[in-house]
């Protein structure tokens, strides 16, 4: 008589445990550095008002092309003042030329993301710094 087989042999439950181990292994550290990026974004995008507030303060003071950017910090000439933290956003700050800096809460990276404003020819360019270069959090 024949014998069929019924159910999976040891040896192919280890293989079962081993391929599922190697894609954990993988998979989790790569999930954890996706979600400090996501929650490092909310800090970039909190600093988007803050960075209209300023374009605004240096149209309206009519700072010129290579002119020092005065007195558009928190709270004076239309830019906001200092917002309360949340779950990411450690703190923001605009200093009174126009620099934006945030700093991410732990959860989020510990990462600053600092933009600072330049007048040239037909507007305001950005510049960014900050550690979250160095971490690829920010571009």
């Amino acid at each position: 008589m024949k014998q069929t087989q019924k159910g999976f042999t040891l040896i192919e439950l280890m293989i079962v445990v081993a391929i599922i181990g190697i894609l954990a292994a993988v998979a989790i550290p790569a999930y954890s550095d996706y979600t400090r990026k996501a929650r490092f974004s909310e800090v970039v995008s909190l600093t988007g008002s803050f960075k209209t507030a300023v374009e605004l303060c240096v149209s309206e003071q009519g700072f010129q092309t290579g002119d020092a950017i005065t007195a558009c910090g928190n709270g004076s000439n239309g830019v906001p003042g200092t917002p309360a933290a949340t779950a990411n956003l450690a703190s923001l700050s605009v200093s009174d030329a126009g620099a934006i800096t945030a700093t991410a809460t732990t959860q989020a990276g510990l990462d600053t993301f600092i933009i600072t404003p330049a007048v040239v020819t037909g507007g305001i360019t950005w510049t960014q710094s900050g550690s979250c270069q160095t971490s690829g959090f920010c571009r």
